[in-house]
């Protein structure tokens, strides 16, 4: 065989090995009622019994047991999905009577979601699975000290569940090349990482460089260069147009509508770039200001950090702010440019005066491999917003909107050293690369490199000398000792027993993890990377699975830094806050609702959690809290005064606040948006699913959309109401949309709001026209029947609604720490743990301590 193409030989046939285990159905029914047979008599069986079977629908033998095997469920779904749609029975048949309609879409809508839970349950088996991309990067990051670029490696496929779930966490023979390619790049990159942080990790006084940069030397030149060609071209264009005789070349144009388009530019740019070089403040910084030229605002542009410059940066600027200006454009943003997209990096408050300048600084780590423009500007809209904003300021006075903020100068220092690279880490690459050695002396180093690749695992004899030949073989090519070194490794980082999570069960009872098995589970669990020196020195020992241990190393987990990825990972997926990004925002109808309150409302839910995690608090305090976690930027968003700092701390609220538990935050109130409008439905369905836990039925396809009824203004509560006059849509709705009108006060930009205002442009299509407004009625019930009067009491009654919350929460985690669906055979676990949480007042600590104790988590 080839020699080069055996890596992915050995690869592909290990993969072909690793096969993902089936889910059984338990002994668990999901039956329809008898009586709905009088519907399919009435409606159905002309066409659709076993004489007729139109289209090969015999609804005459379809089995009441829903769930009896995934076809039969299939066969219901048909028949949920033409009844729902309209689509049956045909128009030139009888139709169904509303109330029996109505009645058979909930039985069956109910007993379809039994079904799915029945059909997909595992019996309780963690199936096996590869690394999802977060847990990939944080675990190549772990061994050699850099982190990978994932974008071009095997999606995830989350649909309804979690990116930890090994059913979506599949992979092809044809995929193993991308592993290898992207374990190459970070070899290399960790390789040229260590030759040129040598000298501070060899302890040298190498000092950071400190780069200066004045602004004005930059952008005074350039917009006064720019200013002078519009007037020439102006000039010109207006010298043509006014005679007839002269060609257009005569006077450097190309065609009269390139004059048309000079004329337009200067008349549309000149007065703002005149306007500006007249402010003093020119003259000595910049002033930041959107304007159409250079890239939609002006800013600082720092020197660019190239892939050999890693390491961590410092970024100070002297900075000063226009009182008079709104108090968002009082921040100043830094973002950096990767591959053509920008990249928040975060946003610091400028508190005083341009008369009294302040020295504010930024943290920026810059990893190695890449090329980074890193720019400091005013807070930006996403996508076209900042034109938007900068066209209407434009029209309003010719000149644009005032600066917020400006700047004097900017300074660039570093790299500085960056914290001690892992046990394991850099220091696999020998120090001398292109040195040759016998094979004998690269041994030792693959052996270690494999074991901690393979997290514990030992390789096996013929393994490791199947790398030697590979490094034997690359060597003999001509490569050097470092090239070898990262085609042999990259070998390591592309198997299976590396890309896999490993269960062998070593111990005697076969059904259980071995304590380094466990540690595995763990680490993934709570850091969501491999286990650390001391975790695994306590597996080795056969520790780890000994209670008291056990207790002891999960709370030195949650209290370590790296236990955000557990809050960040579990609680995007939990709380579904992907949505935050979803649509885009217009700009013009919210104007402060930029990338920075975007990013921010996300990180607050973050900090919530966390908090509620750190400080051993009950789980329901992310329902009714009287405080919140948020920084200045929020605050300023708010309306909360006194808050000073870019850093997230807990902030006390009155009890009069809207502010205060997830109900409360920017990210749930713009989740249950389009972009532009707030939606009751999907409000009700989030607080159903995710804080009630009683999910919705998902909604079915082809049923009338509410788009239909947009033709002209209505409230939000109108709308609901006639979509629910189609029996299709009312089953769901009259249980969703009350629960969504009680969050109606919260525009979809989450800002508290007395009356819903609706642009009439915005159905038209019209430039300028005017707004409707409508009153807000804030009231509504629980699907358990408890009314509420407002967004006051609705929140008061799910605070209440702890113990359901907690459930949902339960659940979840099962879900996502087993790498499955929850299903019924996890039902005595989440028993199991909803004790624990009533005998712990449900701090969330000391459930994910009952979780992590169980004999489930230790399970094969």
């Amino acid at each position: 065989m080839n020699n080069l193409l055996r890596p992915v030989f050995w690869i592909v046939t290990g993969v072909a090995l690793w096969t993902l285990s089936l889910a059984e159905a338990n002994d668990r029914t999901s039956v329809m009622p008898r009586r709905h047979v009088e519907l399919f008599r009435q409606h159905c069986f002309d066409c659709h019994d076993s004489a007729s079977e139109e289209a090969g629908v015999n609804l005459e033998s379809l089995p009441l047991e829903v769930s009896r095997d995934v076809g039969t469920a299939a066969l219901w779904a048909k028949v949920l999905n033409a009844i729902n749609s309209g689509e049956m029975p045909p128009e030139d048949y009888d139709p169904i009577p509303d109330e029996l309609k109505l009645s058979f879409l909930e039985d069956l809508t109910s007993r379809m979601v039994r079904a799915r839970m029945i059909l997909s349950d595992t019996g309780g088996k963690a199936p096996l699975r590869r690394l999802n991309r977060r847990e990939y990067a944080s675990t190549i990051e772990a061994l050699v000290g850099v982190r990978p670029d994932v974008s071009s490696l095997p999606d995830d496929q989350v649909g309804d569940g979690f990116d930890t779930h090994g059913a979506s966490l599949f992979m092809s023979s044809h995929q193993i090349e991308q592993y290898l390619q992207a374990a190459r790049d970070a070899l290399r990159r960790a390789s040229r990482a260590a030759g040129l942080d040598s000298s501070f990790q060899h302890g040298s006084n190498r000092q950071p460089e400190i780069v200066h940069v004045e602004p004005e030397e930059t952008y005074t030149p350039h917009y006064r260069d720019y200013l002078a060609k519009l007037r020439s071209e102006y000039d010109n264009a207006v010298a043509f147009k006014s005679q007839t005789e002269k060609t257009a070349a005569e006077f450097g144009l190309i065609d009269p509508h390139q004059a048309d388009v000079h004329i337009n530019h200067f008349e549309s740019w000149s007065r703002q770039l005149d306007d500006y070089l007249h402010w003093p403040e020119s003259k000595t910084g910049v002033p930041l200001i959107l304007t159409i030229k250079g890239g939609g605002m002006t800013k600082v542009e720092l020197p660019k950090l190239t892939e050999n410059q890693p390491g961590r940066y410092r970024i100070r600027v002297r900075a000063g702010r226009y009182d008079e200006a709104p108090a968002r454009f009082h921040y100043l943003e830094l973002s950096s440019m990767v591959d053509r997209e920008r990249e928040f990096i975060g946003w610091r408050k400028v508190t005083h005066s341009i008369d009294d300048p302040e020295i504010v600084e930024f943290e920026y780590v810059h990893v190695p491999g890449v090329i980074a423009n890193l720019q400091i500007h005013q807070r930006t809209h996403q996508d076209r917003g900042d034109k938007a904003l900068w066209t209407r300021a434009m029209k309003s006075n010719g000149v644009g909107a005032p600066p917020g903020v400006w700047i004097d100068w900017a300074e660039l220092i570093g790299p500085e050293p960056v914290a001690a690279v892992p046990e394991g880490g850099l220091r696999w690459m020998p120090q001398q690369p292109n040195e040759e050695s016998d094979l004998e002396s690269i041994r030792p180093l693959i052996e270690s490199f494999t074991l901690r690749a393979f997290r514990g695992k030992r390789p096996s004899e013929s393994y490791v000398e199947r790398l030697l030949e590979q490094f034997r073989y690359h060597q003999d090519a001509g490569a050097t000792r470092e090239d070898a070194l990262v085609e042999t490794l990259a070998i390591v980082l592309a198997s299976p027993e590396f890309l896999y999570m490993v269960n062998d069960g070593r111990d005697d009872d076969a059904s259980r993890l071995s304590d380094i098995e466990f540690a595995v589970r763990l680490s993934y669990l709570l850091w969501g990377e491999p286990p650390d020196d001391e975790l695994m020195e306590v597996a080795r020992e056969n520790r780890l699975t000994n209670p008291s241990v056990l207790q002891q190393e999960t709370s030195r987990m949650i209290a370590d830094a790296r236990s955000n990825r557990f809050v960040r990972g579990f609680t995007q997926q939990w709380l579904e806050l992907e949505r935050i990004f979803m649509f885009q925002f217009n700009g013009l109808m919210f104007p402060t609702f930029d990338n920075a309150v975007r990013e921010s409302a996300r990180e607050e839910v973050f900090q919530m959690v966390r908090t509620v995690l750190r400080e051993d608090e009950p789980i329901g305090r992310l329902l009714d809290a009287d405080y919140v976690v948020i920084n200045d930027l929020l605050a300023d968003y708010y309306g909360i005064p006194d808050v000073l700092g870019h850093h997230y701390r807990r902030v006390s609220v009155p009890s009069d606040s809207p502010r205060g538990g997830l109900l409360g935050t920017a990210a749930v109130a713009c989740m249950g948006s389009d972009g532009l409008r707030s939606s009751p439905v999907e409000r009700g369905a989030w607080v159903l699913r995710h804080l009630l836990n009683e999910p919705p039925a998902p909604a079915p396809p082809n049923v009338p959309q509410l788009s239909r009824l947009g033709d002209e203004p209505r409230s939000a509560r109108t709308i609901q109401r006639m979509h629910q006059e189609q029996p299709q849509c009312a089953q769901c709705h009259r249980k969703i949309d009350p629960v969504g009108f009680g969050l109606e006060n919260f525009g979809a930009d989450g800002l508290w709001r007395q009356r819903e205002v609706i642009e009439l442009g915005k159905l038209r299509e019209a430039s300028r026209s005017p707004a409707v407004e409508f009153e807000i009625d804030p009231s509504g019930q629980l699907p358990s029947g408890e009314s509420f009067a407002d967004f006051y009491a609705l929140r008061q009654l799910i605070a209440s609604k702890q113990e359901s919350f907690t459930r949902g929460f339960v659940e979840e985690l099962i879900s996502y720490g087993l790498g499955r669906p929850y299903s019924f055979s996890d039902e005595s676990l989440a028993d199991q743990l909803m004790r624990v949480a009533d005998r712990a007042d449900y701090r969330m600590d000391a459930i994910i301590h009952a979780f992590v104790q169980s004999d489930a988590f230790g399970a094969m």
